[in-house]
């Protein structure tokens, strides 16, 4: 009985730390402490062996109590003993102290009056948010005494609980205390663990000579001893059986006196005498049994009259209505639950009935505004066939109606998503019939949900559609997850529609697949769009390279004839040398035709760039033995224009991998802009250096006109010039384009930005490049 009561117990402090963990109110605690303490305070009404309840994080932070002086304080989890994994709970070692005070990591034990102690309770649980906490219950082990003591009444014996390891947690003894070690005892060194119960003669708590019963919790680590002192044992024996020694004595006596007959006779009665009086202890101790087990019950237990009236309740209807035990004798129950049940209640104590069980809900409204919801359940007693009263129970199911309450609006709001979404969605299960639609997947289809739930997709979907389907299935069926796939879908039995069908495996709790959720989208006005786009830039492509090479043969054409008209030009101005105006003619037309092959050579070398067959042939080499050249070109206009270049390319090698052709025809078109366009005598820079990247940048300073802000981008277009310079001064707007063109070519970057002390700078950005061979690479 101690075994069953003490496991009982405990199980019910798991009981109380598995609800809480399941309770919304304590998935984020800190997000309302008052609410998660208020929730902490009315578990531990109902648990009174517990001391207290709080919630702890993974640091050993305190953040919510049914003690609010508790919140915020720092306890030592490593006191708590071995923590639990998730959704387990283990009952620690007795720990010193009075409360969660002792497990602060500044906490003193020597504060501590010996004996003083708790046993904790741990669960460990994660909230949806991934964070870990633990629910730890402080068992009060005195609260565990006085069970032993109420349970073993006046018999004299003394019981004590102890873990595996002969840690005594609660005992009812005033020799020992708690918290010391009993590993010695030939309970733990001889009988356990090899034996679950059993007795002997030998040490024990009280003393060396003690009649020690044993007995190991069937679920929990705890081991329950009762001692009785042998030589206490034998005196109260003696004393017991003192008066029936001496009445023995006598009867003998007057056996030799009486006949045989009287002597049997006596014999009888003393037989029946004692028997009497054997069934007289048996039931005081059934009666105190009883008494303390309807005083250790969570649930409503309570018995009525014929009429409904309370004539016997336990401790825990007083708890709930405020008062005492006698407050609530005499009272009708209906009186004690909220109006809307009590024709409820009336009926259960009806007597046209005069057997079975008997139930109602109830509700019942607690002093702090609180209602609990209750099931009622009572059983007619019959005395001879006459109704004598009312047995009856009453279990709170408010948790249960809370959660049936909160998974209702949860259903409710799901249906409610499910019909607004505008996406078509549907249900079948694993054998392909159809179990679920919403609005839009019926608009979508063309037909009403009432007519097909419950058939299967190939009764009234075309067969290609029903393939497609029935292929997805097999393979989450097989893989799990999810699969999404194309396919054409029959929209409203008329149109057929290129959809996008998403399908996922539906499991429950255990994993087992349930059904097949899929949803469709409707893609044709996508693909279309993607179609003509795809033909306006096959048509755009074609234009541009119709372009190119138009262009590319136009130049070859304008080139003959340039040619001529350049050749008798010079011919005419050699002739003419004597015939100053003749000879300024003749000049005239040769400067104007070397404008025009300018013209037509930039227009040759865009077309080749823009073209699918120019390549260009890379080599790694060191730009400054490529750009000085260009430089050295350049000298006659430099001196011409009185500018002055000032080239600083650094000491390294600037290493690139490049087509030097290409890349001297970039240097020279930008140097030669930047001599065009700046004024007589001013500098020119061109600076070259490795950056942290080892990128190759180069930049062309001048102290020209500079470029209108909104034009920095447009003058890299062909046939763009920036209108600072549209004065006669040159140009073609091909330069810059085909500068743009190549650098792009060789994977880098050409940009221009003004300078705000007058001018321009012109930058140029080639990627680090690795000791690879050369290789062709197309534009």
């Amino acid at each position: 009985m101690l075994e069953d009561q003490t496991t009982r117990t405990v199980e019910s402090g798991i009981l109380v730390l598995t609800t809480l963990s399941d309770a919304n109110a304590l998935h984020a605690p800190g997000a309302d402490l008052p609410r998660t303490e208020s929730f902490l305070r009315e578990a531990l009404e109902g648990a009174p062996f517990l001391r207290s309840i709080l919630v702890v994080d993974a640091t050993g932070l305190v953040i919510a109590s049914s003690s609010p002086q508790e919140s915020g304080i720092a306890i030592d989890l490593r006191k708590l003993g071995q923590l639990p994994p998730k959704g387990k709970t283990l009952l620690g070692a007795w720990t010193a102290g009075r409360g969660v005070g002792s497990l602060r990591t500044d906490a003193s034990r020597s504060a501590t009056p010996p004996g003083l102690g708790f046993i904790p309770l741990v669960r460990k649980f994660v909230t949806p948010d991934g964070q870990d906490l633990f629910l730890v219950g402080l068992i009060n082990p005195d609260a565990l005494a006085n069970q032993q003591h109420l349970a073993m009444g006046q018999a004299g014996f003394n019981s004590t609980i102890t873990s595996y390891t002969g840690q005594v947690l609660a005992t009812s003894l005033q020799s020992a205390r708690q918290g010391t070690q009993a590993g010695d005892l030939p309970v733990f060194t001889h009988h356990l663990p090899q034996r679950e119960h059993g007795s002997y003669q030998g040490a024990g708590l009280g003393g060396s000579r003690q009649i020690v019963a044993f007995r190991v919790s069937r679920t929990q680590p705890l081991v329950i001893l009762v001692e009785d002192p042998v030589d206490m044992a034998i005196e109260r024996w003696w004393a017991e059986s003192r008066g029936l020694f001496w009445l023995s004595y006598a009867a003998g006596a007057a056996v030799l006196l009486l006949t045989l007959v009287a002597w049997r006779s006596m014999r009888a009665r003393e037989a029946a005498n004692y028997t009497s009086r054997q069934a007289q202890v048996r039931i005081a101790h059934s009666e105190r049994e009883l008494a303390v087990l309807m005083r250790s019950v969570q649930e409503v237990i309570f018995r009525t009259n014929t009429a409904g009236r309370i004539t016997f309740v336990n401790a825990r209807l007083a708890s709930l209505i405020g008062g005492s035990e006698s407050a609530a004798i005499g009272r009708p129950l209906k009186e004690l639950v909220e109006p809307e049940s009590k024709n409820a209640v009336e009926r259960l104590f009806a007597q046209g009935e005069t057997g079975g069980v008997r139930t109602c809900p109830a509700v019942i409204r607690l002093g702090d505004g609180r209602q609990l919801h209750f099931d009622l359940a009572v059983v007619p007693l019959l005395e001879d066939g006459t109704l004598a009263g009312f047995a009856g129970s009453a279990v709170d199911v408010t948790e249960r109606w809370v959660a049936q309450q909160s998974l209702h609006s949860e259903l409710e709001f799901r249906s409610q998503v499910l019909e607004m979404n505008p996406l078509p969605i549907s249900m079948t299960d694993l054998h392909g019939r159809l179990v679920l639609g919403n609005r839009a997947w019926e608009d979508y289809k063309g037909r009403e949900r009432t007519q097909v739930i419950g058939l299967r997709l190939s009764d009234f979907l075309p067969s290609e559609e029903t393939a497609s389907h029935r292929v997805a299935d097999e393979q989450l069926l097989h893989q799990g997850g999810q699969v999404t796939f194309e396919t054409r879908v029959l929209h409203g039995g008329r149109t057929w529609r290129d959809t996008r069908v998403t399908k996922a495996l539906v499991t429950d709790a255990a994993g087992l697949p349930t059904g097949i959720l899929c949803t469709l989208m409707d893609v044709s006005d996508f693909r279309e769009a993607e179609r003509l786009t795809r033909e306006a830039h096959q048509a755009s492509e074609e234009a541009s390279r119709a372009k190119s090479e138009f262009v590319a043969n136009m130049s070859h054409e304008l080139r003959t004839p340039l040619q001529s008209i350049m050749g008798f030009s010079e011919l005419g101005m050699l002739r003419g040398k004597d015939h100053a105006r003749l000879a300024g003619m003749f000049e005239d037309i040769h400067r104007s035709g070397e404008r025009m092959l300018t013209l037509v050579n930039d227009l040759l070398d865009v077309a080749k760039l823009e073209s699918t067959v120019g390549t260009f042939h890379l080599e790694r080499i060191d730009l400054r033995g490529v750009i000085h050249p260009v430089l050295h070109e350049l000298e006659p206009l430099l001196h011409q224009r009185k500018l002055h270049l000032d080239v600083k390319l650094g000491d390294l090698p600037l290493i690139a991998k490049v087509d030097p052709v290409r890349f001297q025809q970039v240097i020279r078109n930008v140097v030669a802009n930047a001599i065009r366009f700046s004024p007589e005598a001013s500098p020119i820079t061109l600076l070259g250096r490795v950056d942290s990247r080892g990128q190759i940048r180069l930049a062309v300073r001048d102290h020209g006109p500079g470029i209108p802000e909104d034009e920095l981008g447009a003058i890299f277009e062909a046939f763009k010039q920036s209108s600072k310079t549209k004065d006669g001064s040159g140009g073609t707007g091909l330069g810059l384009a085909i500068c743009k063109k190549i650098v792009e070519a060789l994977g880098g970057q050409i940009y221009a930005e003004n300078v705000r002390q007058g001018g321009s700078v012109f930058h140029i950005i080639l990627p680090a490049r690795g000791a690879t061979e050369t290789v062709p690479a197309e534009l």
